[in-house]
């Protein structure tokens, strides 16, 4: 999933989201898109840790260099 962009990620969680919901939607094909929702939202997640991981070194980086 690494191949992915951030927005195309949440697009596509979105998506499963709205599906799950309609009234059309097996609770197979349900499951399987909670499968695929929860996959999405992992990756989502580790794209905003490394985020915030690199926030927190240039902001410990920019506080050494104003001491």
């Amino acid at each position: 999933m690494s191949d992915k962009s951030f927005s195309e990620s949440m697009k596509n969680l979105r998506s499963a989201a709205n599906r799950i919901g309609g009234p059309a939607t097996s609770l197979e094909e349900a499951l399987a898109l909670f499968d695929a929702g929860m996959k999405e939202s992992e990756y989502l997640n580790s794209v905003l840790e490394k985020a915030e991981q690199k926030i927190e070194i240039f902001d410990e980086q920019e506080g050494s260099s104003h001491e």
